[in-house]
């Protein structure tokens, strides 16, 4: 652990004592360049997801045999569910009217 700190300790001093550790800041109109090529890329890649997003949506429900397969089914269920859901609370009431 101390042989840790010590080298995590170097590497801070020498981090702190160097600004410029690496690479040199580039000119500024290599930076101009770069914004307006960032600008160009952008919204090129805005368009391309709004196309995407576009053609790549889900098929309704009624395509590929869907809506009998699944949709109808499952509706149906469902209905059931609730309306025997309403019988049993019916009944439910009536036997606590029965037995006070």
């Amino acid at each position: 652990p101390s042989i840790l700190a010590l080298a995590l300790g170097a590497f801070a001093v020498l981090h702190l004592a160097s600004p410029t550790a690496f690479v040199a800041a580039p000119s500024s109109a290599l930076r101009e360049a770069a914004v307006v090529e960032q600008t160009n890329t952008a919204a090129a890649g805005a368009a391309l997801g709004g196309a995407a997003a576009g053609l790549l949506t889900a098929a309704p429900a009624h395509a590929f045999g869907m809506l009998y397969d699944e949709v109808i089914p499952y509706a149906g269920a469902t209905s059931f569910a609730i309306m025997w859901g309403i019988v049993l609370g019916f009944v439910l009431l009536r036997l606590q009217e029965a037995f006070p």
